[in-house]
């Protein structure tokens, strides 16, 4: 038999022992709505005596027999339904309400098959139309299954009285924690006061002009969070350098070891021991790097939940993703006429990643050289100048821009170890600048405590210099 000819997957008689079940019990009715929505039921009538039901909860009425009756009238549906006699014969399906949430787990596991099967029916019908790139049905199709296996309820309209209650135990769980960062640490203690860190979902653009330090500044964040006290996993794509070049910078920046002397052999024997430590360090923590260059946006998708799903096996969960950057990314479609649409595409794709995985997802972006350079007496970056932006702005919750005065003038010493972070944009929060120290010698950035350096994340086992 074809498969288009086959029964989808139902579960009617567990169907009627929910909707029984939450007639004869109003307890049953909260614990089958934690679980259910309308949509999950295969019976065209039992979506209407469940929505029925929903209609009377929601103006808090009592729901039985008689008002689901009397819905049901109302709205024109109660002869579609079978009348009152069917609803007496979802009552007499159970004799108790003990069970309605085992019943109501096998009517959403079958709606959940239902799913899939429409969205491999789907995804067989695209591959035989041949319309998209084969990367591109990769990407969508597995996209879809991931959702699905991540979802747990229907993301769709919520009512207020369901929102209100969650946002008032959130806002006195604040309140108790006491803790100003929620998302993940970035070790640079203002920018995490003002930010709260990188929060789930977000997109963050971490953005300067050439040999500013954007990649250093990287490194030194991803660091930090795999070797804080709760490592956070961190899959961090290099599209311009190679992994051995990223371990080490990351090894050297920590050890406060100097890198073209390390490079050259002629590093300090009595630091081997640092080196070493830190090599060990980073060598245990859960760092994972992918440095395959001319990646696509579907690349990277397609890799960050392969490596979120692998992960979630071990029990763990993947905390960030970093990109080292974006100009350097291919778009997911060849029919884009512009680079400017084809990085809007990209920071598109990015922001649906972060909010599909729950996680920050910061890209590195270059800035336009002739704008900051040639337009302004001070070279401070702006917003406006994020290179090809599209959307960028648009699709970014946050976007940080560094500047290092002493690039521009030289002469003066006392600008050397300075740099500053701009929190140019930020959805949910304040945006000011972060002043930070710059040490080139290990291509580290520091928090600016008065006179001395405490590098990010580091405070444990670094000598201030």
């Amino acid at each position: 038999m074809a498969s288009q000819d086959k029964l989808p997957p139902q579960a009617l008689d567990a169907e009627m022992a929910v909707l029984g079940s939450m007639l004869i019990e109003q307890d049953a009715l909260e614990r089958a709505f934690n679980i259910l929505r309308s949509e999950h039921f295969y019976k065209t009538a039992h979506q209407k005596i469940f929505n029925a039901m929903a209609g009377l909860l929601s103006r808090s009425q009592a729901v039985d027999l008689i008002t689901v009756t009397e819905e049901l009238k109302k709205n024109g549906f109660l002869v579609e339904i079978g009348g009152e006699r069917y609803l007496g014969e979802l009552m007499s399906k159970i004799s108790t309400a003990a069970h309605v949430e085992h019943y109501a787990q096998l009517v959403y596991d079958a709606a959940l098959v239902r799913d899939l099967i429409k969205i491999s029916t789907a995804t067989v019908e695209a591959c035989y139309a041949q319309t998209e790139e084969p990367s591109e049905l990769i990407d969508k199709a597995q996209e879809q299954i991931f959702t699905l296996s991540q979802k747990q309820d229907i993301k769709g309209f919520m009512s207020s009285k369901d929102l209100a209650p969650q946002v008032l135990e959130m806002i006195e769980k604040n309140m108790i924690d006491k803790n100003p960062v929620k998302g993940v640490p970035t070790g640079f203690s203002k920018f995490d006061e003002k930010t709260g860190g990188f929060r789930k979902s977000d997109l963050i653009i971490l953005a300067a002009r050439p040999s500013q330090g954007k990649t250093a500044m990287a490194l030194n964040i991803a660091y930090n969070a795999v070797t804080n006290k709760n490592p956070i996993p961190v899959a961090f794509f290099s599209l311009e350098m190679g992994r051995h070049a990223i371990f080490q910078r990351m090894v050297c920046s920590a050890a406060q070891a100097e890198l073209h002397k390390v490079n050259n052999g002629f590093f300090p024997k009595e630091r081997w021991r640092d080196l070493a430590r830190e090599i060990h360090k980073l060598g245990e923590a859960p760092l994972f790097i992918d440095d395959t260059p001319a990646l696509s946006i579907t690349d990277i998708r397609v890799r960050a939940r392969r490596l979120a799903s692998d992960l979630k096996k071990q029990g763990k969960d993947l905390g960030m993703v970093m990109i080292d950057y974006m100009q350097l990314l291919r778009g997911a479609s060849k029919k884009i006429e512009s680079r400017q649409q084809e990085v809007s595409e990209i920071s598109r794709m990015l922001k649906e990643l972060a909010r599909n995985l729950e996680i920050p997802v910061v890209a590195l972006s270059q800035l336009n050289r002739q704008t900051v350079d040639k337009t302004r007496a001070d070279n401070k970056p702006q917003l406006s100048d994020l290179r090809e932006s599209g959307s960028i702005e648009q699709d970014a919750d946050v976007v940080a821009l560094i500047h290092r005065e002493g690039y521009y003038k030289r002469d003066d010493e006392s600008l050397k170890n300075k740099a500053t972070l701009i929190i140019a944009k930020q959805r949910n929060g304040p945006v000011g600048d972060i002043d930070l120290n710059w040490i080139p010698e290990y291509t580290l950035f520091t928090n600016a405590v008065g006179n001395i350096d405490i590098p990010a994340g580091m405070e444990n086992h670094l000598t201030p210099l």
